[in-house]
């Protein structure tokens, strides 16, 4: 069985389960406590009943006398689960009331019953009758003086059928244990508020931090509880420290970058656009090969390292004026070649770092350009996420060139790889795309285009 991930419900669990435990272990002493007291009750009506048959005997001429019409209604009629019993010494029966007379005790029962005892005292038990029906019974013994000043002994026991006991004891069972469940229902479902109100602070932290995730707020905001207040400012000021290292790290690399554009515009001003050099010298080729190689791999350098967008700094961007920015440049790029770009964006927006978007479309659309036959589609759009598919922005791009053969459309994305060695470049342009769109938990697919060339379709969430 695996672990639940919620506090909430592990709390509420164990909770639950010390609450049970609790109130389990309270009812069952509420119900041994009860028990006992009943049948001490019991005990002490059946010593009072004993009480009464020794009101109502005598003794004439050494033999023992019961009044005809006992005091307690019950000892005089069948049925009542009242019965009393007189015994001799040597415990044979003397007298029984008019109640007991369909009474079947054991003999031996009945001796056991008139067993050795002190004089004045008494003794509470239980026994069977021959049907099995559970019965209490109180003994007690007394001397009777005689006028010759002999003494004779008698045990009188009175007997009661335990049905009373029984129903009293399971009516404050039930009782009892309807109640403790009621009790621990409306319990679990106080937990459950409280719970709810104390973990709301880890709650309203959860949504600032995807608040901050969508880029909605910059940190942290409101007052937090003690215990995890000292958390929220550390997260700001990690948030903080990460945004300064992030943007000097930006900027370092954007200098450094610069510095070395500016020595290689002068090697290809100073060799490759002198006019005493001969353009179809191989030393020449191989010097501008390499010089360009070189820009390039100082752009995708300062690319890879300036488009690593944290999740943490994301904010909302319209896409519409990025596209529309985008294609007018390249419209001026391939102007030779009378690119015709067809734009569509629906009203929608993309949640991250505006570079990473520009850079995304940007490298895709150059492609596009380069290998077209001169007309290019670009459409962005918001769609619902498809199973297995990352996504809700959608863009795709098309273009009505030779497009890329099924065989080689995973082996564009990976950098270095090139399908057409007659443009320049490096084939790192759709590798910073392929790391872009996994860094944001995209997809990226190649398809064949209903233009003719190919089609690249980018799901972002």
């Amino acid at each position: 069985m695996g672990k639940t991930r919620s506090l909430r419900v592990r709390l509420l669990l164990a909770a639950t389960l010390v609450l049970f435990v609790f109130l389990g272990l309270m009812g069952l002493l509420l119900d041994g406590a009860f028990r006992r007291s009943a049948e001490q009750s019991v005990q002490e009506r059946l010593l009072l009943h004993v009480y009464g048959l020794l009101a109502a005997s005598d003794e004439r001429d050494g033999a023992l006398i019961m009044s005809e019409e006992i005091q307690e209604p019950r000892f005089n009629r069948l049925g009542t689960g009242l019965y009393g019993i007189v015994l001799d010494a040597d415990g044979a029966e003397l007298w029984r009331s008019p109640s007991a007379v369909d009474l079947d005790i054991d003999v031996a029962d009945l001796m056991l019953m008139s067993r050795d005892f002190t004089a004045g005292t008494g003794y509470f038990d239980r026994l069977h009758d021959a049907r099995q029906h559970l019965l209490f019974y109180f003994g007690y013994r007394v001397l009777w003086q005689g006028t010759d000043a002999s003494h004779t002994a008698y045990t009188y026991l009175v007997l009661e059928d335990s049905g009373p006991y029984e129903s009293e004891v399971s009516a404050f069972r039930n009782s009892l244990w309807g109640w403790l469940l009621t009790v621990s229902l409306a319990l679990i479902v106080v937990q459950a508020v409280i719970m709810n109100w104390g973990l709301m602070p880890l709650r309203k932290l959860a949504n600032d931090l995807k608040a901050i995730e969508d880029g909605h707020q910059d940190h942290l905001e409101g007052d937090y509880p003690l215990e995890i207040d000292g958390v929220a400012r550390n997260l700001n000021l990690l948030l903080s420290n990460e945004r300064q290292q992030r943007e000097k790290y930006r900027t370092t690399l954007t200098d450094l970058a610069h510095s070395l554009k500016t020595p290689m515009a002068i090697i290809k001003a100073a060799t490759l656009k002198n006019p005493a050099t001969d353009p179809h010298d191989d030393k020449v080729k191989i010097l501008d090969e390499q010089v360009m190689r070189m820009d390039e791999i100082i752009s995708w350098q300062l690319e890879h390292a300036v488009t690593r967008p944290s999740k943490l700094i994301r904010k909302a961007i319209d896409v519409s004026p990025v596209a529309e920015r985008l294609v007018a440049a390249m419209q001026k790029v391939y102007a030779e070649k009378g690119i015709e770009i067809i734009l569509k964006v629906e009203n929608t927006g993309f949640f991250g770092d505006e570079r990473d978007f520009l850079e995304l479309l940007g490298n895709v659309l150059d492609n596009a350009c380069k290998y077209s036959n001169g007309l290019v589609s670009m459409t962005i759009e918001q769609k619902l996420p498809l199973a297995g598919m990352a996504g809700n922005l959608v863009v795709t791009i098309e273009d009505n060139g030779t497009g890329i053969l099924e065989s080689n459309r995973q082996s564009v994305l990976e950098r270095g790889a090139r399908l057409d060695s007659r443009e320049s470049g490096q084939g790192i342009g759709l590798s910073v795309v392929a790391e872009i769109v996994d860094r944001y938990g995209g997809s990226i697919k190649i398809d064949d285009s209903e233009l003719g060339g190919a089609k690249i379709t980018i799901r972002l969430p």
